[in-house]
């Protein structure tokens, strides 16, 4: 009795007092002792079922850590970050022999290194940012130079000097746009030019993409354009200027070859660069769910060294007596691991690609060792490593896209029915044929749904855009990918240096130029490319927790998973929805209508109009979103009253501001207003210029009841090394 009213069943005890009521309690409690023991002997079988899978895991408690890494609004002392990491070594140790704490102290432990990790990366990568916007000359050594759709030059420099700064000062890289006709430069080459440089951008919506931080962690401390071309002063040297000159020369040589568009994709799928890809291209590709393929990833680096394996291991079982002696598995695996490192050199060796690349190394020296080459475990494996080397990249949308895609396939193709089916036997002659046909079909279009369907959650929340057609685009485009554009690609690099690649440069060119075609047949179909409302970051977290419960365990409660899954699908487009938006300049605005669409001052196309109309899954140009009739501009500023809406003003002169403050219930100022007219202002709400100065970006919300809510971008951002400290008296 005293039993079931400590579980909450206490009102059985008031069955019917008969001379069966003593036995029918005990059987009922008895069924619950029994169903309680049933449900712990089920998650006791279900644990220790999954009990050899708790390493993947690892990987995800250091993503925690770096999480809170980023999501902390001040910068952690170092030796804070340190400090827990040898008590909590400790206390696994201690519990080592234990079923339940040994793991709870392995998780915590991961958690804390993943912390220190970003921490200690963040000062490793400390370098001064400039300060304020500086024109003057600029001496500096060439890192990386990139040829852009219009001919300019994009490129990463070392300075040396720069105007006046002190050589403390110095950004560490800047990266400058030149524009100048017949410009050029040598990477290794010590240059000087004339610049403006400005510090890295801060983001156009208070919780928006922050480049700043993103430049933080690769030490680039400003970003500008040159007002004169440079001139070299001193000659490149070095190995890895050559093997940059190397790279630049391999992508003159494809594009010169091929020629045209298709001449500048089949030079980004070998050399990565896309900055001479025409925007038109890119947006054909995204709209048809390929723009994947300019990304030199798994995808290519499988293709590149799965090929070259391939190739070598069938030309060394065609050598007699060769195969049947020596183990030539492991030859070709050796090979494959150098030729997947000349395409990390050449492809410039971005992060996507060392990914890419730790992944395939990982992958063939299984082989080497004798182990299974292609598993979940090797999956995390490298994510593991990526963590503890550049934790910053799990806010990127490059590493989340990569390893869902990933883990969704490994995990769908062990699943118990897939493993059947692909094992069947697949019979003899034409049956055979027909039914290796049937299933390579298949696979692309099982890949292309379980790929897209892992990685279009994460693309929704970073680009808001969705490809509704991705699965045909797939389809149709892969298999030329796979057996056409990257085999060739492979062979011409293997004949460029016997100047031989022409043949193998020209199906190649032929096969990108199919690609490009089924692209821009897909991206015309109507409804191709459709944009989505942002979503609060809540949503992405949960639902990839859902996703991970989901794909790394074994037993049935990894269905458990789905819950959050829809959870976090239901939370999309709940975002924040400001009323008001400022850019970090004061020099656009918008605001909410009453239809609920924004409305812009400004016609003109911008970043930041891009930027805040995609953010709302706005398909319309700024053009169309500053048409509105209650939307008034002159040359002094703009003013906007709409029936039922609070009226506000956008002056831009210290007289219109003196203005509206009469006519006005809110007041954003252009311009910075005396201290005297902020007291006599009689508007509810007077923001001016300096606000915005040292605040960046900022929304404003209002609430039924009339209340006002400011959120802005330091707010957002918290006191952080990449955030720069504006006094207040200014």
């Amino acid at each position: 009795m005293e039993e079931l009213r400590k579980s909450g069943l206490g009102a059985f005890v008031a069955i019917a007092a008969d001379g069966r009521r003593q036995a029918a309690l005990g059987k009922l409690t008895e069924r619950i002792r029994e169903a309680g023991a049933g449900c712990s002997v089920w998650l006791g079988n279900a644990y220790v079922a999954d009990s050899d899978r708790l390493f993947l895991w690892i990987p995800v408690f250091l993503g925690i850590g770096v999480a809170l890494y980023f999501g902390l609004p001040f910068e952690p002392p170092l030796w804070l970050a340190l400090a827990p990491v040898v008590p909590t070594a400790w206390a696994l140790w201690r519990t080592r022999h234990s079923s339940i704490f040994a793991p709870l102290s392995a998780a915590i432990l991961c958690v804390v290194i993943g912390f220190a990790a970003t921490t200690f990366r963040s000062h490793v990568v400390a370098a001064p940012v400039l300060e304020r916007p500086m024109a003057g000359n600029l001496s500096a050594k060439v890192l990386s130079v990139e040829t852009t759709e219009t001919g300019a030059l994009s490129a990463i420099l070392a300075p040396s000097a720069f105007g006046r700064l002190l050589p403390a000062d110095l950004p560490a890289r800047v990266k400058v746009n030149i524009r100048q006709r017949d410009a050029t430069l040598r990477p290794g080459a010590e240059v000087n030019l004339r610049t403006r440089l400005m510090p890295p951008p801060e983001p156009v919506l208070p919780y928006g993409f922050d480049f700043a931080r993103q430049s933080w962690f690769s030490s680039l401390g400003a970003v500008g354009f040159a007002y004169t071309a440079p001139k070299e002063t001193a000659a490149p040297a070095g190995l890895g200027e050559s093997l940059i000159i190397l790279r630049m020369r391999i992508g003159e040589r494809i594009r010169s070859r091929i020629g045209g568009t298709g001449g500048a994709v089949a030079a980004a799928l070998i050399t990565g660069e896309r900055a001479s890809i025409p925007d038109s291209i890119s947006t054909d590709l995204r709209a048809a769910g390929i723009y994947h393929v300019l990304s030199i990833s798994g995808l290519h680096m499988v293709l590149f060294a799965g090929s070259l394996f391939w190739v070598v291991r069938a030309c060394l079982v065609l050598v007699p007596g060769l195969a049947l002696r020596y183990p030539i598995k492991k030859w070709a695996a050796t090979i494959a691991i150098l030729g997947a490192t000349f395409y990390l050199v050449i492809s410039g060796a971005a992060v996507a690609t060392q990914r890419a690349w730790i992944m395939i190394c990982l992958m063939f020296l299984a082989v080497l060792l004798d182990r299974p080459a292609l598993s979940i475990r090797n999956v995390m494996l490298a994510a593991t490593v990526i963590l503890l080397w550049r934790p910053e990249s799990l806010i990127g949308a490059s590493f989340q896209m990569s390893f869902s895609a990933v883990i969704a396939l490994i995990a769908f193709y062990e699943s118990e029915p897939v493993c059947r089916w692909t094992s069947r036997p697949r019979g003899a002659g034409i049956e055979a044929l027909i039914s290796r046909a049937f299933a390579y079909i298949l696979g692309i279009a099982l890949t292309s749904i379980v790929a897209g369907t892992a990685t279009g959650v994460i693309a929704a929340f970073h680009f808001n855009r969705i490809a509704i057609y991705g699965l045909a685009g797939n389809m149709a485009a892969m298999p030329l990918v796979g057996i056409v554009v990257m085999p060739m690609a492979l062979v011409s690099l293997l004949l460029m240096p016997l100047g031989l690649d022409g043949p193998a440069l020209w199906a190649m060119g032929k096969g990108v130029d199919g690609m490009l075609a089924i692209a821009h047949e897909v991206a015309a179909w109507n409804g191709a490319d459709r944009m989505v409302s942002a979503a609060p970051l809540l949503a992405l977290v949960v639902t990839v927790l859902g996703a991970l419960w989901l794909t790394l365990w074994r037993a049935n409660w990894r269905y458990a998973g789905i819950l959050p899954i829809v959870v976090g699908l239901g939370l999309w487009g709940s975002g924040p929805r400001p009323d008001i938006l400022v850019d970090r300049d004061a020099a656009l605005f918008a605001l909410r209508g009453a239809d609920g669409h924004l409305v812009l001052t400004a016609s003109r196309p911008s970043y930041t109009a891009g930027q805040w109309l995609r953010y709302e899954g706005d398909e319309r140009t700024a053009r169309d979103a500053a048409r509105s009739e209650f939307m008034q501009c002159d040359g002094r500023g703009c003013a906007y009253r709409e029936p039922g809406r609070p009226s506000i003003a956008f002056p831009e002169t210290l007289g219109a501001v003196v203005e509206d403050c009469e006519r006005s219930e809110i007041v954003i100022a252009a311009v910075s207003v005396p201290r005297q007219t902020r007291k006599e202002c009689a508007a509810r709400l007077l923001l001016d210029y300096f606000f915005f100065w040292r605040n960046g970006a900022t929304a404003i919300n209002l609430d039924e009841d009339g209340q006002l809510h400011i959120v802005t971008a330091r707010q957002m951002r918290g006191a952080r090394p990449w955030v720069q400290r504006r006094p207040k008296n200014q």
